[in-house]
C-alpha cells in the first residue's frame, strides 16, 4: 500500500485523483515519493475524513518535500480542480474573504497532496458554526524535546479531565509532542471554550509546577511542559488525527488509548513506513462521535 520506493509514470490516478510528480521523493533518507504520501491518505480516508468533515482547513504545503521550503496555506482562491468545495471566511485582522478549503471527501484530501500537502491541520469547529467549537485541544509541547515529560503531563491533564467528568482522547503530535482532545456537546462559544481550557492548564501547572507551565515565552518554560490552550479560538488549529508530519522519518499523528501514554513511548515508530498495520488494528477512539460532552461551568475548576 505505501512503498518507500516507487517508479511510475510523470502523472499517476490515486482513488482517481491525478497525482503530478508522482515519483518525487519528498524523504530523502527513507525514499518517501510523493505517490506514497497520497497512497497513505487514500488508505487512511476512512479514519482521517471524519476529523476533516466541514471543517476549515488548513494545508502545511512542501512543494519539494521535507528539505525543501513549505509554508502554511489558508486561502485558496485558486489553484484548486473542480469539485474541491471551499467557504469564503472573513478574517478578524482585515475582514477580508479567506477562501479555506472545506474537508470531508476523499478527492479533497487528495488533491491537497498532489498541491504539495504533507500535514493538514483542522480548526475545532464546522462551517456554519465557527463560534460554537464541538472539541477543545490541548497541546502539550516539552521543552526538553522528550515524549516522556510530555506523557507525564498527559496524564495529570487525564485525571483532571476525569475529575470534571469529561472523557479525553490523546494522540501523538508527530513529534515529541502529546496532543488531548476532548469531544463536546455543540453550544458554548470559542471564548467560553478558550477560558475552560485556560483554567484547566493553570490548575496542571500549579498541581505539577516544576513539569508544567502555562509560560509562552520558551525561555520562561526552563525546561517544562507548556500547556497549550490557545489552540481553541477560531482560525486556530491542530494537525489532524492520522495526519502525516514533514519531520525525519515521515511521522504520523497517531491516536492512542490513554494506557500507551508511557514516557518510554517513542512516538516516532508510528510513520508512514510502519502505519499500515495499526489502521488494521483496534480503533483506539471507536467512541469519540459518539461522545458529545456538556462543559462543565470553567467558574467550578480551580484556578
Amino acid at each position: 500500500m505505501m512503498g518507500n520506493k516507487t517508479k511510475v509514470d510523470e502523472t499517476t490516478l490515486v482513488a482517481g485523483v491525478a497525482i503530478t510528480h508522482p515519483a518525487k521523493i519528498w524523504w530523502p533518507e527513507e525514499g518517501i515519493a510523493k505517490v506514497a504520501v497520497a497512497q497513505y491518505y487514500h488508505a487512511a480516508a476512512p479514519f482521517i475524513l471524519p476529523f476533516l468533515e466541514k471543517r476549515p482547513l488548513t494545508a502545511e504545503r512542501c512543494p519539494d518535500g521535507m528539505k525543501g521550503e513549505c509554508f502554511y496555506q489558508k486561502n485558496f482562491a485558486m489553484e484548486l480542480p473542480s469539485g474541491v468545495p471551499t467557504q469564503a471566511i472573513s478574517a478578524e485582522s482585515t475582514g477580508e474573504p479567506v477562501h479555506y478549503v472545506v474537508g470531508g471527501t476523499r478527492k479533497t484530501l487528495l488533491a491537497l497532496v498532489n498541491l504539495g500537502c504533507i500535514a493538514i491541520h483542522v480548526m475545532n469547529c464546522q462551517v456554519g458554526n465557527l463560534d460554537h467549537p464541538d472539541w477543545l485541544a490541548f497541546d502539550l509541547d516539552p521543552a526538553s524535546g522528550g515524549f516522556a515529560e510530555a506523557a507525564k503531563a498527559g496524564k495529570i491533564l487525564e485525571k483532571m479531565l476525569n475529575e470534571h467528568g469529561l472523557r479525553s482522547y490523546p494522540k501523538t503530535s508527530g513529534g515529541k509532542g502529546l496532543h488531548v482532545l476532548v469531544p463536546l456537546r455543540r453550544g458554548p462559544t470559542q471564548e467560553r471554550v478558550r477560558e475552560f481550557a485556560r483554567a484547566v492548564s493553570r490548575e496542571m501547572a500549579r498541581r505539577s509546577p516544576s513539569l508544567v507551565t502555562v509560560k509562552m515565552s520558551k525561555s520562561s518554560r526552563r525546561g517544562r511542559v507548556f500547556s497549550d490552550w490557545l489552540r481553541n479560538a477560531f482560525g486556530q488549529t491542530i494537525a489532524a488525527p492520522y495526519s502525516v508530519r514533514r519531520r525525519p522519518h515521515a511521522p504520523i499523528s497517531t491516536p492512542l488509548n490513554w494506557d500507551e501514554v508511557d514516557p518510554k513511548l517513542d512516538p516516532a515508530k508510528f510513520n508512514l513506513l510502519t502505519i499500515e498495520r495499526r489502521l488494521k488494528g483496534k480503533n483506539p477512539w471507536p467512541d469519540f462521535w459518539r461522545r458529545r460532552q456538556a462543559l462543565p461551568d470553567w467558574k467550578d475548576v480551580a484556578i
